[in-house]
This record gives C-alpha cells, structure tokens and sequence, in this order.
C-alpha cells in the first residue's frame, strides 16, 4: 500500500520517481508515434507539391486540379479546405513557372497585355465564385465544364497530330479593342469556375487564348501562369477569411510545387507545339472524365475536382 501511495503521490510530475521511470514500453509507443505524426503529413504535402509543380509548369496550369483531390483522398481533408488550400498553393507554383516561360533562354513566352485584360475580369469573376459558392447546381456544372473540356481536349489532340486541320492557331494574334473586350469577359467567366472549382483557372485560359484568341501552346501556356496570380490570390483571399485554408499544408505544397514547375516549364519550352498540344488535350480529356458526375458519388458542390 505504501507503494502505491508514493506513486499517487508523484503522480503529475512527469520525469520524477520510479513510476515515471517505469513507464510502460506501449506507452512510450504511442508517446513516440504521436511526436512523429507530423513527418508522414509533411511527406504526403510535399508529393503533392511536386505533382502539381511539375504539370502546373509543363502545361501552363496552377496545378489545383490534382492538389483538390490529392488533399481529399491523401490528407482527407474536407472539400471547403481542399478548396481554398489549393489556391494558395498555386501562387508560389505559379509566379516560379511564369518566370520560366519569361526568362529561360529569352523565350518570352508570356503576352503581358493579354494576361493583364484576363486578370481584369477574372478578379471579379473569382471573387464571384467563391461568394456563390453555395448558390450552383453541382450536377448541372460539372456535366457542362466536362462536355466543354472534353470537345477542347479533342481539338487539342487532333490539332496536334494533324497542324492546320482544327481550331486551334487558327485565328489571327493582333487584337483589337472588341477582341480585348471578349477578353475581359472570358476573364470574368474563368474567375468564377475558379473561385467554384478551387482551381486556378489555368485549365480554362489555355484553351481560351489558343482557340479563341489565337495563341501558340507555349504563349498561352505562359500568358495563363501569369493571368492565374490575381485570380487565386483574391480566391484565397476570400476562402481565408472563411477559415477555408490550411496554410501549414498550402506552404509545404507551394515549396515543394515551386522546383516542380522549374522543371516542368523548362520541358515545355524544348518540346515541339504540337506535342504539347497533345499532351495538354490528354490533360484535358481525364480532367472532364474526373469532373462528369458519377452516381454513387456525392462531392460538394464547392470542389467538384475531388
């Protein structure tokens, strides 16, 4: 009984008496695993940053369309977070990739003026978005977006193996007022799918500016990276202040995802047009196969990519 009663005693002061001495084998166990948990996370956070990194820079997109489900099925992070984390790990992916396609070798594969009239519109499009998140029929815009994918991403593709004979290119480079006026719009419309979706709305520009406004794949696939900044900022902005961003996750994908678009970007501006026109018509093709609805499965409206 005396025994008993000095361990009571000691009870509470970890680190003093023979009962802390003794502490049995499995509670050092669970002790152990709980201070590495943080490691496995962090590992986990960092795949998915070069993930997306390296599409985000060899096909000119923010990389949200995989962080979104990546967060979802890896992290089981809920579909409001999933939503704002990856736009806020977009930025830093995203002005790394863009000054790759500015300044690697001096291609200057970004148009400043284009990106600049998309930004105008996709700001107030993005802010749109996330404030109606709640408001759109989740079926109703995931079947739209995947059939409008799925014509673009065959377009692509066949532009692709056969040059000339699509939409893509085909239209003149100058622009003028009215052109840069469709511009804006197109912005506003982009902004708020990304301020819905969780996605920077590199998926959307590309084959906005190659088949409406008549871009190369490498000029659109720049222009998008630098038109993606505002638009995920004020996305992520707004998803912030509704507690919707994880930042610990958001900075261990933005820094792994950083490298990533180095490489991937770089890749991009040696490989020839066409295929990577083919490529992103491939990317293009499983986005709307991941986007069309599936019956027996309920996703939130605001991360219709999960």
């Amino acid at each position: 009984m005396g025994d008993v009663s000095w361990c009571d005693q000691d009870r509470g002061r970890p680190g003093r008496g023979s009962c802390a001495r003794r502490r049995s084998p499995a509670a050092r166990l669970t002790r152990a695993s709980r201070i590495s948990e943080p490691l496995p996370r962090a590992r986990l956070l960092a795949a998915i940053g070069v993930i997306a990194g390296l599409a985000s820079g060899l096909l000119g997109v923010g990389g949200g369309f995989l962080i979104v489900p990546l967060l979802a099925v890896w992290m089981k992070m809920n579909q409001r977070r999933t939503s704002g984390t990856s736009l806020a790990a977009i930025l830093p992916i995203a002005v790394v990739g863009a000054c790759i396609y500015y300044f690697f070798r001096g291609a200057h594969q970004v148009d400043i003026t284009m990106a600049v009239f998309l930004v105008l519109g996709s700001v107030i499009g993005a802010y749109l978005g996330a404030r109606t998140i709640d408001l759109v029929p989740e079926r109703l815009l995931k079947v739209f977006i995947a059939i409008l994918l799925l014509a673009v991403g065959l377009d692509e593709i066949l532009s692709g193996l056969v040059p000339g004979a699509l939409l893509a290119g085909h239209h003149p480079a100058t622009h003028d007022a009215l052109a840069y006026s469709l511009v804006v719009l197109s912005g506003v419309l982009i902004g708020v799918l990304s301020g819905l979706t969780g996605v920077g709305g590199g998926i959307f520009i590309v084959p906005t500016l190659v088949l409406g406004f008549g871009l190369s794949q490498h000029l659109a696939q720049g222009t998008s990276l630098v038109a993606i900044l505002p638009t995920a900022t004020v996305g992520a902005a707004v998803h912030l202040r509704r507690g919707n961003v994880d930042l610990r996750a958001a900075a261990w994908i933005g820094a792994a995802g950083a490298p990533a678009a180095v490489a991937g970007a770089a890749l991009a501006l040696v490989l020839p047009q066409p295929v990577l026109a083919i490529l992103f018509g491939l990317f293009l093709l499983f986005a709307a196969s991941r986007l069309w609805p599936r019956r027996n499965t309920v996703t939130p409206v605001e991360s219709p990519m999960a």
